[in-house]
């Protein structure tokens, strides 16, 4: 299951270069919040590879549909995807942002969909 290891090892490298970016910039405690769900991607990452464990894959799911939602309704990032371009910092941390939030959950949960039916998690 190697494919959804490297999803979630990509978005929580997306995510931690986006805290590292904005660190002392935001909330110590959004900051924090960052580091808990790039180690818990991690991890997440790392027992798949290692067991296969169908529940962990929907566990997976389950939390790349939550990063896409809480993302989507969240108005900070809908002004920092307005601030899209304006400057070189703005624009970095909008694409870290689309690939740990949007790209690599939705890709890993479109590779969910589309697996076989006898190998459905």
């Amino acid at each position: 299951m190697l494919r959804f290891t490297i999803y979630l090892l990509g978005s929580s490298i997306a995510l931690a270069l986006g805290g590292v970016l904005l660190f002392g910039k935001v909330p110590l405690l959004l900051t924090a919040g960052t580091l808990v769900v790039v180690v818990v991607l991690f991890l997440l990452a790392i027992a798949i590879e290692k067991s296969k464990n169908k529940r962990l894959i929907k566990a997976g799911v389950i939390l790349a549909l939550l990063s896409i939602i809480t993302s989507s309704i969240s108005s900070a990032h809908q002004e920092a995807l307005a601030q899209f371009g304006k400057n070189a910092y703005l624009t970095e941390l909008d694409v870290l942002m689309i690939l740990g939030f949007y790209v690599f959950p939705l890709a890993y949960i479109v590779d969910w969909a589309f697996l076989p039916r006898r190998s459905k998690v």
